[in-house]
């Protein structure tokens, strides 16, 4: 079974690639160990690590803290909200039991994180531009596909004017046609597909506002966006697209949806439910 993590330790082993050689090893110690390094000094930390007294420090500025001191902070205030990760590889050997446990208990993880890990500032600025966007155009490839679509059908029920694509040449056509006043919501775990931010920077480069889906982390995607979203999935490599990031993906969009339905006044709105309902017999 894997280590406990607290979502500020997801978020730390998430930024390791973005650090010099230095930094990367002060980074990977306190996420490995954040109940020693609150007691540790600046100096005890950094011979713990191999490394200067200013490498730890820029170690901490760069991980987004003012300093040693405030990291200390935060590890205690994280500790107590550690998450246990259940997700591990579904081996050869795993029994059907054994696989539900895992395949759920790493779904259960992702959402346990990213709701940890979500700032809610950034979720109301990211609601406040779809509400006065004229036109929302969603990016997505391969399995964010199947997001961007759930992303059009909750939002075409509120009444915006929501459009999921993921063919190429429809992405890139629609992109070059994006301006001011539109939303461009564009969805990549990696965020790194190709395809999707090409066409993300076009439509930005013509005035769109961009609104970023991913994983925790800085990516490609997250420097075009005006406004990033982030999941926190534990992956492993039992499938080419886990459904534990597809699902914290999906709860952020679910949230999104319901205080949106609100906003819009079409929360008590039964006329689309009554039409849907009709074709069912």
């Amino acid at each position: 079974m894997q280590r406990e993590d607290s979502a500020l330790g997801f978020k730390i082993r998430s930024m390791i690639p973005e650090l010099s050689k230095s930094e990367a090893l002060v980074a990977e110690y306190i996420a490995d160990c954040p109940e020693e390094v609150i007691n540790l000094s600046v100096s005890a930390l950094a011979d713990c690590c191999g490394v200067s007294e200013p490498t730890v420090v820029r170690a901490c500025r760069n991980l987004g803290f003012s300093g040693y001191q405030a990291l200390k902070i935060a590890l205690i205030q994280s500790i107590s909200t550690a998450v246990f990760f259940a997700g591990e590889e579904v081996t050869a050997e795993d029994s059907m039991a054994t696989a539900v446990q895992k395949v759920f208990g790493a779904a259960s993880d992702a959402i346990s994180l990213t709701k940890t890990s979500l700032d809610t500032a950034t979720m109301e600025k990211a609601a406040e531009t779809l509400l006065k966007a004229k036109r929302i155009f969603i990016f997505g490839v391969g399995g964010s596909a199947a997001v961007a679509a759930d992303v059009q059908h909750k939002f075409l029920r509120l009444g915006m004017d929501a459009h999921a694509l993921s063919d190429v040449n429809l992405q890139t056509i629609t992109a070059a046609f994006a301006g001011e006043g539109d939303a461009v919501f564009a969805i990549s775990h990696s965020g790194s597909s190709k395809v999707v931010v090409d066409n993300t920077r076009l439509a930005k480069s013509n005035g769109a506002t961009v609104i970023s889906l991913s994983s925790m982390g800085k990516s490609p995607l997250t420097e075009l966006a005006d406004i990033s979203l982030y999941t926190a999935a534990n992956e492993t490599r039992y499938r080419i697209v886990a459904i534990s990031s597809r699902i914290a993906e999906l709860t952020i969009i679910d949230t999104l949806y319901s205080y949106l339905s609100f906003r819009t006044g079409k929360a008590d709105n039964l006329i689309i439910e009554k039409a849907i309902e009709d074709q069912m017999y």
